[in-house]
Order: structure tokens, then sequence, then C-alpha cells
């Protein structure tokens, strides 16, 4: 692809403001531990709702939709629109918890929750199971969707586009820690999200625009379902792709391992002022990620089945970028390039500073260094921010596949995410039941996705497994274990307040009635409104960009009148004093 002066200069200005801000914040980061993962603790909430936004928007996300429209259809969005029930229940259940409880990561709460040497062990592992395990997975999906981009722009191999697109966010996020990190997500999720509408409007535009684009797809491909929101039924009673959608809907989002916030979220929601900036910097994340930002890409996947002709073999991930290449103009160009690095560096900024807190705070600061100063505990975080990036840079070289990347790591964490909900509402759970959870859920996905017995076999089977067997032996170790001790119970209780039936032995034992939870009912209606608020608002777009008017104002009738009722509720409960 050639670019002209005018596009070198757009990447060039925005690759400079984010290392002057990495720059700009270096002293400010480098005062304390604190203010190095979690900005001082004083964000609002459009602020980290933002950041919340960027970091989920990588420079694979486009790649990765499109490939499920060019496979399947609009409805495999499903295999990530169903995390927005577990989105829901961060806002509505989990935000508040999560600041009051005051933690640095997620992982830190383990020792808050629970006693003996097995919660310290299970903080250990799980600090080095994120940080050198999972979060390098998911960083080597990114850099593997910078790689075929460079690639596709320029014909570099990939080891050159795995250095040059990792550079300059290992070097301000080793500066600025998460104020780099967040100050960046806001600039780069505006340049991000204008990238990705301006190709939609091009893509769409080159192909006749919206008005029949459907009708134009099936007869393109007759025997498809490319435009469909939901599965088709199979001539059973369901189809693979129907039960796959129950798998999704029905298991995968209670099932991962974030299904109480995840590390990226949490980390945010301890970075807030209060409760409240914690729980309208979570909800805004939602609507934002699922109602506003999915159509633009989707669209753009539409018109690509018109321009470029599926064929076998191909590798769908590729085209969206050979769009950018063949559509846009001089000046867009480069805005096309830079909104990818945007979508990149947010990413990988976030990892490599959770990463590095996963580290410092849960490992080292812990087991291995207990008394240094705060200078000593930030540097220590900037090398681990680059060990850490060598390996992943390693992992990303031989990855292949981000379609598949992302499918494993659903049924990889799957399975542990039940016991992360319950062990806020139920008191007897203990350290062994994570334990037992993490290492069922590791042993069955390692052998489903190893053993030649199961190559054939539908993901949505190997899905059931996972939870299944993983959640039939944690809940029996936790059964069969002792309990939590009691002192460490009421401490937790006094210190985070979850309510709910779950903790009533615990709660008997509090005098004070200003340290008891409140009943979660309330919760449980608003999480149902903001589930329908959200999809209502993302699938009645939808249908009206597509020209399905009475589906599309049914949708968005049901929106906002869900947006009316959970906007009164919480103005009646008093939004400052929710969970009061």
């Amino acid at each position: 692809m050639t670019l002209t002066i005018l596009d070198w200069s757009i990447i060039a200005a925005f690759m400079a403001a984010s290392i002057a801000i990495g720059v700009l914040y270096t002293k400010k980061a480098s005062s304390s531990t604190d203010e190095f993962f979690l900005s001082g603790r004083n964000m609002p909430w459009w602020l980290a709702g933002t950041s919340m936004v960027a970091t989920t928007f990588s420079s694979d996300t486009p790649l990765y939709i499109t490939a499920l429209i060019r496979t399947k259809g609009i409805y495999e969005n499903w295999q990530w629109w169903c995390f927005l029930l577990s989105g829901m229940l961060s806002v509505f259940f989990f935000a508040r918890l999560w600041r009051r409880a005051g933690v640095v990561t997620d992982v830190e709460l383990t020792e808050m929750r629970y006693s003996g040497p097995e919660a310290a062990a299970l903080r250990g592992f799980r600090a080095l199971y994120f940080s050198v395990a999972i979060h390098t997975i998911i960083k080597a999906q990114v850099i593997l969707a910078m790689a075929k981009i460079m690639d596709v722009f320029f014909g570099m191999g990939k080891w050159e586009a795995v250095l040059i697109s990792s550079s300059v966010t290992i070097f301000y996020s080793m500066l600025s820690g998460f104020w780099g990190v967040i100050l960046t997500d806001f600039m780069q999720f505006i340049v991000a999200m204008a990238g990705a509408i301006v190709l939609a409007w091009i893509a769409v535009d080159s192909v006749g625009g919206l008005g029949g684009i459907e009708g134009r797809i099936a007869e393109m491909y007759p025997a498809s379902n490319y435009t469909d929101f939901f599965p088709p039924m199979g001539g059973e009673m369901f189809g693979p792709a129907a039960l796959t959608f129950i798998a999704y809907m029905g298991m995968s989002w209670w099932s991962k391992y974030s299904s109480d916030g995840g590390g990226v979220v949490v980390q945010r929601m301890a970075s807030c002022k209060d409760e409240r900036n914690a729980l309208l910097g979570t909800l805004f994340f939602n609507i934002a990620n699922y109602a506003v930002r999915s159509w633009p890409w989707i669209l753009t996947g539409l018109a690509s089945l018109l321009l470029y002709p599926v064929v076998a073999g191909e590798d769908p991930e590729v085209v969206y970028p050979r769009m950018v290449v063949d559509l846009m103009s001089p000046g867009m160009k480069g805005l096309m390039v830079a909104s990818f690095f945007a979508a990149f560096m947010s990413t990988i900024s976030t990892y490599l500073n959770l990463s590095s807190a996963y580290f410092v705070n849960d490992f080292y600061r812990r087991f291995v260094k207990k008394d240094e100063t705060e200078r000593h505990y930030v540097n220590a975080g900037r090398w681990a921010t680059l060990v850490l990036s060598a390996v992943t840079a390693y992992v990303a070289y031989q990855a292949t596949s981000i379609v598949g990347i992302f499918k494993f790591l659903i049924a990889f964490g799957s399975g542990t995410g039940l016991v992360y909900l319950v062990r806020w509402y139920w008191w007897r759970v203990n350290a062994w039941s994570e334990i037992s959870a993490m290492l069922a859920s590791t042993v069955v996905s390692i052998v489903l996705y190893t053993n030649p017995a199961f190559t054939d076999m539908p993901f949505y089977e190997r899905l059931y497994l996972i939870i299944s067997i993983s959640t039939c032996i944690w809940v029996v170790v936790t059964l069969l274990t002792k309990p939590t001790d009691e002192a460490k119970l009421i401490e937790f209780y006094k210190r985070a307040a979850p309510g709910g039936p779950g903790w009533k032995h615990i709660e008997s034992k509090i005098t004070d009635p200003h340290q008891r939870g409140k009943s979660i009912a309330g919760d449980v209606i608003h999480f149902f409104l903001g589930t329908v608020m959200v999809y209502g608002y993302t699938l009645g777009v939808g249908k009206l960009l597509l020209g399905h008017a009475p589906e599309g104002v049914f949708y968005l009738l049901a929106a906002i009148v869900s947006t009316v009722l959970l906007y009164t509720g919480l103005t009646k409960r008093g939004w400052g004093r929710v969970y009061e």
C-alpha cells in the first residue's frame, strides 16, 4: 500500500501524541504503585468507561468480526454478544463491591476472602497464571492481528511487524503506567472508532448502499444465512448453529473466568473515585461496547461478501485490511492505519500494565520482596512489563488464527466463572473451591484440545463438558473441605457488605446494622432492565439499518421503555447511594 505525505503525517502525529502522554505522566506514575497501577484511584466514570471500551476494541476485533460474518453470518456475533449478560452482572452486582474492596487487582481479593496457606498459594498461582499464561495468549492474539494488518499494508514479515507495532506501546506503558494507559485510551478510542465508521461508510457505498444489501447477498449466496440475526434451525430439533448459540447464551457468559468483571474491568472499577463512578463507568462501557461499536464492523463485513466473494481455504481475517488498501483514498488510509495502531495500542498497553500489576502486587511484593520502597515496586513493574513483552512476542510469532485463539480462550477459561460469582454471595465457598475449578477446567480443556479423539468434537460439546465437569468438581470439593475461618469471613463481609441470603450465617454475627448488606432484589431487576435495554438498542439499530423497520422499532421501543424504568429505579434509590 502506498501512503502519501499526508498519510504519514497523520500516523506520525498520533504516535507522537501517545509518546508525549507517556513522558508527561512519568513522574506522577513513579510516585507509588497506586499511581502506576490505578492512577491514584481518582478516575471519573466517563474516562474509566471509555478506557474499558477502548481496551476491548483492539486491532484484532474488526478482523475477528469480519471472519465471523464471512464464515457464518451476523448471528455468529452472539459468540461475544452473550457476554453482555456478565457485563450487566458487573454493573449492578459487582462494580460497587470491587470498589469497596479496595483491591489493586482482582487476584488480591483471594486473601481478603479466604484464609490459610491455600489462599496465599492460590493468590500467587493466579498472579502467574494470568500474567504469564492467559494474558500472554490474549496479547499474542492482538499482536497476530496487527502482524496480519501490516503484512497486507506493507508486505512486512511477522517479526518486523511484531517489533514495530509493539515498541511505542511498551515505551509509554513502562514510563507512565496506568496514567498513560487511561489517557491514551481516550484518544485512541476516538481515532479507532473514526476509522471503523469511515471504512464502513465507504464499503457500504461501494456496493450500492444499505438499500437492498441483504437481497444482493442472498442472490449471491442463495444457500447462506449471512444476514440472519439468530442461528438457523437444523433439520431436526436443533442444528449445530442453534446448539452453539444455546451454549453461548446459556453457559459461556457465567462460566468464563471474567464473569464477575475480570481483571481489565476490575482495574478500572478500582481506579474510580467512588462506587457511583464505578457503576456508571461500567454501565457506559456495556452500552458503548455492544450498542455502539457492533454495526460499523458488521456492515463492513457484509459489504466484504459482495466485494470479495468467499473462496474455500481463504483467510477471512485479512479481508478487512485488504478493504482499506483497495477502497480508501490518501489521507483516509493514514487515518485507518492510525486507527489500527490506536486499537492495538489501547489493548496491549492495558494488558502490559495489568500483567505487571499481577506480577508485582500479587507475587513479587507478596512473596519475594515484602518491605521495599514504593519506587522499588514501580521499577519492578517496569521490568516486568519489558520481560512479559518478550514472552508475548515469541507466542505471537507462533500463533496463526485470531478466531481460533478467541474460541480457545472461551473454552479454556470456562468452568471457573461460576465459582467467581458465587464467592461473593455464599460464605461456604473457600480457596479449595477456586483451586479445584481452575485445575479441572485446565485439565479438561487440554485433553479436549490436544487428544486426537476429540478433534472433530463440536465447540459447543467441548464447552458443555468443560463447564459441567469443572462445576461438579468444585462444588463437591467445597462441601468436603474446611470452610474459610469465620473471623476472615466477618472481616470480608464488613468490608464489602455483599448482602444476599448466602451470608445469613455470617450476617447474624454482625451487630452493627450499618455493616450489614442489603437485599439484592433491586439488583436483579436492574440487571434484567439493563440487559433488555442494551440488546434492544443493538438489535433495533441493526434491524433498521438492514431495512426491517417493524422489528427495529419493536426492539428500540423495548430498549427505550427499559431505559426509562432503569433510570427511574436508580434515581429513586439514589445514584450516589444505590448500595448504601
